[in-house]
C-alpha cells in the first residue's frame, strides 16, 4: 500500500508540473530584405587608356670595330662603360706610323705616274707629227702608231695612283677611332697597348637620343586605336615598379607582319632621350607598362568592375527597390572600371546600379539600400 501510494504521489506531482510549464512562444518570421551598395550611372562619351606592355630597345646599337689594324696608343678616358659621349669624340687611337708611310709611298707613286703620262703624251705628239710630215692621210694610221693604247695606260695609271693615294688617307683617317652619335657606353674591351686586328672588338655604344619600345596588339586592340598612316600617337610609358616614373613617347608606326605563333601585330613607339630626361633613366631592356588613348566610346556607361557580371550583365534597383537584371556589352576596361553599352530598349536614365551583387540575386526582390538603411538607424 505504501509503494502505491508513492507511485500515486509521482504521477500527480508530474501531471502538475506539466500543467504548470508555460506555453513556448511562437517565433514570428522576419521578412529579410539584403542590403545593397548602389551608385548612380548615366550614359556618357569616354575615351579610356589601353594598358599594353613592351620592353625599351636600342634606336641604335654599335659594336666598335677596328677597319685597320695596328698597336693603340690612346684610349680616352671617358670611354667607361656607363659614360655619356657626345657625336665626334675620340675614342681609341691607333698607331698611324705604318699608314703615314704608305700615304707618303703614295704620293711619290703618284707623282712618277704624273711623269710617265707626261712623256707619253710628248710621245704621241711626236708619233702624230711624224705620220703627217710623212704625207700620209691620219685617219690611215692604227692607234698603236699613234701610241693611244700607250696613252691610256699611262692617264689609268696616274687615276689609279690618286685612288691609292684616297685609300691611303682614308686608312690613316681610319686610325682614329671616333663616337658616332651621341651615345652610352655599354661595353669596353680596348687596352692601351694591344694590337687589334680587323674587326676585332672594341666596345659597344647604345644611342642615347631615342628608343623604341615594340608593342603587341591584338587585332581589336588596333581596331580601337585606329592607327592613321603617316601620323604618329601620343602614348606614355609607366614604371610596372614606381607608377609615379612616366615617360612621354609616341607610336611612329607599325612592322608589316603578324606573328604567327600568337596572331598580335607589333606597333613601333619612340621614347626621346632615355637617359638624359627629366623624369629619370629609362634603360635599353627595361619593361614597361604602356597607357594608349583609345577612339572614343560614346553613349556608354562607367561601371565598377565588381558591377559586371560575367561580362554579360549588371544588377540594378527600381523605384520601388526591386532588383532589375539588366543586360549589357562590355566594351573596354581600364585598372579599376569597366565601359559596357545597355542591351535593349525602355532603359531610363540616370540608372541605380549595384556595385557587389551576390550569386543568389533575382529579379524582384525587394532590396534595401546601404544609404536608406542608415537613415532609418538615425531615425
Amino acid at each position: 500500500m505504501v509503494s502505491l501510494a508513492i507511485i500515486m504521489l509521482c504521477l500527480l506531482l508530474g501531471k502538475a508540473m506539466i500543467e504548470s510549464k508555460p506555453e513556448e512562444k511562437v517565433k514570428k518570421q522576419v521578412d529579410y530584405k539584403p542590403l545593397v551598395d548602389t551608385v548612380e550611372v548615366s550614359l556618357g562619351n569616354y575615351r579610356p587608356k589601353m594598358i599594353g606592355y613592351g620592353t625599351v630597345q636600342s634606336y641604335f646599337e654599335t659594336q666598335l670595330t677596328p677597319e685597320v689594324s695596328g698597336k693603340i696608343q690612346y684610349i680616352s678616358p671617358r670611354f667607361k662603360v656607363g659614360e655619356m659621349m657626345k657625336s665626334g669624340e675620340t675614342l681609341v687611337v691607333i698607331d698611324d706610323s705604318d699608314y703615314q708611310s704608305e700615304l707618303a709611298t703614295r704620293k711619290a707613286q703618284l707623282i712618277l705616274q704624273q711623269s710617265a703620262l707626261a712623256e707619253e703624251e710628248v710621245r704621241a705628239g711626236q708619233a702624230k707629227a711624224d705620220w703627217v710630215a710623212s704625207g700620209r692621210a691620219l685617219t690611215s694610221a692604227s692607234d698603236f702608231v699613234l701610241r693611244k693604247p700607250q696613252l691610256a695606260a699611262a692617264e689609268a695609271n696616274v687615276d689609279a695612283a690618286r685612288i691609292a693615294i684616297e685609300k691611303a688617307e682614308v686608312d690613316l683617317k681610319r686610325t682614329t677611332i671616333v663616337v658616332p652619335y651621341d651615345a652610352v657606353v655599354t661595353k669596353r674591351s680596348a687596352s692601351l697597348g694591344s694590337y687589334v686586328g680587323v674587326q676585332s672588338s672594341l666596345g659597344a655604344l647604345i644611342a642615347t637620343e631615342k628608343a623604341e619600345v615594340r608593342i603587341p596588339l591584338t587585332a581589336d586592340q588596333m581596331e580601337r586605336i585606329r592607327l592613321v598612316a603617316g601620323e604618329s600617337l601620343a602614348i606614355t610609358l609607366v614604371s610596372p615598379s614606381d607608377a609615379r616614373l612616366k615617360w612621354d613617347a609616341e607610336i611612329v608606326r607599325m612592322e608589316p607582319l603578324m606573328d604567327m605563333q600568337n596572331q598580335v601585330s607589333y606597333v613601333i613607339g619612340e621614347v626621346s632621350d632615355p637617359y638624359t630626361n627629366s623624369v629619370g633613366v629609362l634603360p635599353v631592356g627595361s619593361f614597361v607598362n604602356i597607357e594608349i588613348p583609345v577612339a572614343e566610346i560614346k553613349d556608354a556607361l562607367k561601371v565598377p568592375e565588381s558591377a559586371l557580371v560575367n561580362d554579360t550583365y549588371i544588377w540594378l534597383v527600381d523605384g520601388d527597390h526591386l532588383l532589375v537584371k539588366q543586360e549589357v556589352e562590355r566594351i573596354q576596361s581600364d585598372k579599376y572600371s569597366a565601359y559596357v553599352k545597355v542591351v535593349g530598349e525602355g532603359v531610363k536614365f540616370p540608372l541605380k546600379l549595384i556595385t557587389r551583387p551576390l550569386s543568389n540575386y533575382k529579379p524582384g526582390m525587394e532590396v534595401v539600400e546601404v544609404a536608406e538603411e542608415s537613415e532609418v538607424k538615425k531615425n
